[in-house]
Parts: structure tokens; C-alpha cells; sequence
């Protein structure tokens, strides 16, 4: 048995567990409120919210602009397009490609769960003051890359 090796001034510094809560938080609250009535895994959810996001888009690009791992995303993928969520396309230039889009079914899945989605954060978010929010994007978008974040670099 020993006693703690770090230092709690040192976790306290460590901005990431306080990150990680946050998002971890989030996320059980979706998949166990939200997710789990609509038969969607959380990164099944991620993929459909980034086509939404991006548009009609290939897979490189929205893990290139999220944190979805290539491997993961290209499951999601293929699980989204089994339950008519997605539609892919082969690209006629690069048969290795294919331009992923909502279909209406996806649209309309989307559109049910985003507002529960939203809902679920702001009940985090809601003892924040509407600067405080603008602040903690803005810090948060400073830590991050934020062209990155905001699907501004291709």
C-alpha cells in the first residue's frame, strides 16, 4: 500500500480530468436518456451529427475534423448505412471513397434527438450566465484548434 504519488495542487492543475468529468457527464446522461430509445451507440450518434454538421462529406473529412477515429468511424459508418440511416456513394474518382449523406430517415432521426442533445448539455451549462457560456467557448476554442473545431479547415 503507498499513499497518493501525486500531489493534489498537481491534479487540480490537471485540466484535463475536470474536461473529462464534464464530457463523461454529458455523455451518460445522452446515452442513457436520449440514445438509448432511438438503438443509437454514442459514436453511432457522432457520425450522424457530424453529416449534419459538415453536410454530405467523406469520412476522411469528418475524422479529420472530429475525434472520431478512421477505424471506429468507418464501423459507425457502415452500422448507420445498415439501419437507413446514411447513404454512401462511391466516388467516381477514388473508388476507395464514398460521400456519406442523411437520408430522410437520418434527417429525421436527427432532428428528433438534436434538440434532446442540446438539452442535455445546456442542463450542464445551465448554471452558467449567458457570458460565462461565451467565455467557456471561447477558452475552450483557445485550447483547442479551433479551425479545426469549427469545421473551417480543409
Amino acid at each position: 500500500m503507498h499513499e497518493a504519488l501525486i500531489p493534489a495542487k498537481q491534479i487540480d492543475d490537471f485540466i484535463i480530468l475536470r474536461a473529462r468529468a464534464f464530457t463523461s457527464a454529458v455523455r451518460r446522461t445522452l446515452t442513457g436518456e436520449v440514445l438509448k430509445n432511438e438503438n443509437l451507440p454514442v459514436l453511432e450518434w457522432q457520425l450522424l451529427f457530424s453529416i449534419a454538421r459538415f453536410g454530405s462529406c467523406y469520412l476522411a473529412y469528418v475524422t479529420r475534423h472530429t475525434s472520431i477515429d478512421p477505424a471506429h468511424g468507418s464501423r459507425a459508418a457502415a452500422a448507420l448505412e445498415k439501419k437507413g440511416l446514411i447513404e454512401r456513394v462511391e466516388d467516381s474518382e477514388n473508388k476507395r471513397r464514398k460521400l456519406m449523406s442523411l437520408t430522410p430517415k437520418g434527417i429525421e432521426t436527427f432532428e428528433r434527438v438534436w434538440p434532446k442533445a442540446r438539452d442535455n448539455v445546456a442542463e450542464r451549462t445551465g448554471r452558467l450566465s449567458a457570458k460565462e457560456t461565451e467565455e467557456l467557448k471561447r477558452l475552450l476554442d483557445l485550447l483547442c484548434d479551433s479551425e479545426a473545431l469549427n469545421g473551417d479547415s480543409l
